[in-house]
């Protein structure tokens, strides 16, 4: 079983960004308002009298990002997560974890397997794309994110309520 340790409330929430490149780096980067510098602004109204959107820009070894927000929904959390040890599990861990035997003679609780922590939460996602805000009927980012909410209230029987 693997269960998640709540977030520190000394934390302060973070600031989700996918970026349209592969970086291969997974830790903190100690990040300069002269490399990455995001700025939202209000768009003008349309010729029809609706009101503009907010429109983010950035730019990122020297090319130009248009950000799309995406907010996490209510009654969902955006976490950023810490696996239990930086070892893998071997392949009778991974064994023992899926064959747990539920069945305890005593009644008493299984032991948990993995815990992992809760490094930071955030409550939305800025996903760049390149010169464009991206399309989010064409986007796998968006698509897949969009998908797995429903999924998600389909197994878990989340109404909203």
């Amino acid at each position: 079983m693997i269960s998640i340790r709540g977030p520190d409330a000394s934390k302060a929430p973070l600031e989700a960004n996918i970026l349209p490149c592969r970086i291969k780096y997974t830790g903190p980067a100690s990040s300069s308002r002269q490399f990455w510098n995001p700025t939202s602004e209000q768009a003008q109204e349309a010729n029809d009298g609706t009101p503009g959107g907010e429109t983010h820009t950035s730019y990122f070894r020297g090319r130009k990002l248009v950000g799309t927000k995406l907010v996490v929904p209510d009654g969902y959390q955006g976490r950023v997560l810490n696996p239990p040890s930086n070892e893998p599990l071997t392949g009778n861990q991974k064994r023992e974890v899926l064959y747990q035997d539920d069945e305890d003679d005593e009644g008493d609780e299984i032991e948990e397997a993995a815990q992992w922590t809760t490094e930071s939460s955030f409550s939305e996602i800025m996903v760049w794309g390149h010169e464009l805000a991206v399309d989010g009927s064409q986007d796998g980012v968006v698509k897949g994110l969009e998908e797995w909410m429903g999924m998600s209230k389909i197994l878990n029987g989340y109404d909203g309520t």
